[in-house]
């Protein structure tokens, strides 16, 4: 049986945690741009998904402005 060290696993968890969590922070963004939105509107886009994620309210209001008509 392999035995691998607690080390490499802690990485490993953190390292996925990091890749999810970019994932879903730039999920307004790929939204915006598989919509076909003006590149104005993605811009603000992409730089209140980037900036005011950490809120969550601006992440939503990213994520519907991202979606809406």
């Amino acid at each position: 049986m392999i035995s691998i060290p607690t080390n490499i696993l802690l990485f490993i968890k953190y390292a996925v945690s990091v890749v999810i969590l970019f994932i879903i922070i730039m999920a307004p963004a790929w939204l915006a741009r598989q919509t076909k939105k003006p590149k104005e509107d993605m811009c603000i886009i992409r730089i209140a998904s980037w900036l005011f994620c950490w809120t969550g309210v601006a992440w939503l209001w990213a994520l519907f402005r991202s979606i809406k008509n």
